[in-house]
């Protein structure tokens, strides 16, 4: 629909040239990204080739298709905000024409077109790089670090398993359902604090930083680290070591409070075994360290601290959830949760030092040379 239909006009090829500046200017702030995306889908590109793996494409339509949710259910809520606004001023303009002219000029506020435009570019191959290698790591390295983790674990509790230590107080169908509601509330957290940063109307050095990090992680942890250190998790050890489990009587509590309470993660648990077993599924992809629930968690409690003291609070009191549930729910052992932090902490301290680099890099181009190389 064009913008005649809402009583006002958009000049296109303004619009476009505006759009295609945006892009330009703002390329060389995203050049550390850019060369992460490419680092890291060459080396997963060797892996797959190397092994004979598929490359899910449907993944950067995954990625894509969740964009385009977010983006809607954004485009939703500024439309409900302006109108309001607008009933509060009491404007005479028509609601479709005022609502319309804003959200335009909020979509074109600063350099939004080009961090939009950099944001997909980059972020869309990296997972589709994670997606590929996320399902077949067990044919890369096979699950031999259960055992060890479990044994690290009874070491840190010294000699009592965590998630036993944790039973006496979540050990309460609705304690339980509550964290596993928390639990499954990641996803959604995770992606609206990525297009915040990634839409941003300005570009900024805890906007890099974080997103830098973000890129590391998922590489990095969720592939690397995920396939040398190869594990399924607390609530797969049974299936994969004969004789006592030590999870059993977590797994049978779980099952429980399910019958009274909706727990999701045992349905997700289960799909995973059943797409591991038979090669095929709509939820594929089973491994257990480091815990990237914990590991993004944690990064969003850093950008929160950078960007409010508030939102920085509330994000660590969910990282502080999400690690609790990750033990509690059987989903991680001890050592996978305790990684995640770590990892985060270096993955945000390692991108602040590039991010700090290149535009001090930038700066200094930009004064000492006709033109800036970045």
């Amino acid at each position: 629909m064009s913008g005649a239909a809402f009583g006002f006009a958009i000049p296109a090829r303004h619009g476009l040239s505006a759009i295609a500046a945006s892009i330009r200017r703002t390329f060389h702030d995203h050049i550390p990204l850019y060369i992460c995306a490419a680092l890291f889908c060459t080396a997963t590109l060797g892996i797959i080739t190397v092994y004979r793996l598929p490359l899910p494409l449907g993944a950067a339509l995954f990625f894509l298709n969740i964009v385009a949710q977010f983006v809607a259910l954004g485009i939703g809520l500024a439309a409900l905000v302006q109108f309001i606004a607008l009933i509060r001023e009491k404007s005479q303009e028509r609601p479709l024409k005022a609502i319309a002219r804003r959200l335009a000029a909020h979509a074109m506020a600063d350099d939004r077109p080009g961090n939009v435009f950099h944001s997909l570019v980059t972020l869309t191959p990296l997972m589709i790089c994670f997606a590929a290698m996320k399902p077949v790591i067990p044919q890369i390295q096979p699950f031999v670090w259960d055992q060890t983790f479990m044994e690290w674990g009874r070491m840190i509790g010294f000699g009592t398993l965590p998630w036993q230590w944790l039973q006496p107080v979540l050990g309460y169908a609705p304690v339980t359902a509550l964290l596993n509601v928390i639990y499954d509330c990641w996803f959604l957290i995770m992606f609206a604090c990525l297009l915040w940063q990634a839409f941003a109307a300005r570009s900024n050095e805890t906007r890099m930083q974080f997103l830098l990090a973000f890129a590391f992680s998922w590489f990095i942890a969720g592939n690397v680290l995920a396939t040398i250190f190869s594990s399924a998790g607390p609530c797969f050890y049974g299936y994969l070591h004969p004789g006592a489990d030590p999870f059993g009587a977590q797994m049978a509590y779980l099952q429980n409070v399910n019958t009274q309470w909706p727990v999701w993660s045992l349905q997700i648990q289960d799909a995973l075994w059943q797409s591991y077993v038979t090669g095929s599924g709509a939820v594929a992809g089973i491994s257990a360290f480091p815990s990237m629930h914990v590991t993004i968690a944690v990064l969003l409690a850093l950008l929160g601290t950078r960007t409010n003291r508030w939102l920085g609070i509330a994000l660590w009191i969910f990282a502080g959830l999400i690690v609790i549930g990750s033990v509690h729910l059987a989903w991680h052992y001890a050592a996978d949760s305790l990684a995640g932090i770590a990892l985060a902490m270096l993955f945000w301290w390692s991108a602040g030092v590039v991010t700090r680099t290149w535009q001090k890099r930038c700066k200094v181009s930009s004064h000492d040379l006709p033109a800036p190389i970045c």
